[in-house]
C-alpha cells in the first residue's frame, strides 16, 4: 500500500463521522415542517460527504497496474 493510498484511507475514515451526522440529521428534522430546508440542504451535505469517502475508498483500495514490461514476481 502506498503512502497516497494510506491517506485516502485515512481520509475516508475520518470523514465517516459528519457524514454520517450530517444524514442522521438531516433525517430526523424532516419530520418538522419549519425545518424542511435545513433538512434538506444537510441531507444533500451529507450525501456528498459520504460520495467523496466512496472515491476515497476506491482510492485506497483500488490495484495498481503494473508498467508495461514488468513481470509479476511470482509468474
Amino acid at each position: 500500500m502506498t503512502g497516497g493510498q494510506i491517506a485516502a484511507l485515512i481520509f475516508a475514515l475520518v470523514l465517516l463521522v459528519p457524514g454520517g451526522c450530517f444524514l442522521y440529521v438531516g433525517i430526523r428534522l424532516m419530520s418538522d415542517s419549519h425545518m424542511r430546508v435545513a433538512a434538506e440542504q444537510m441531507l444533500t451535505v451529507g450525501i456528498v460527504i459520504l460520495t467523496l469517502i466512496a472515491f476515497l475508498f476506491w482510492g485506497a483500495f483500488r490495484k495498481r497496474r503494473q508498467p508495461p514490461g514488468t513481470r509479476d514476481a511470482l509468474a
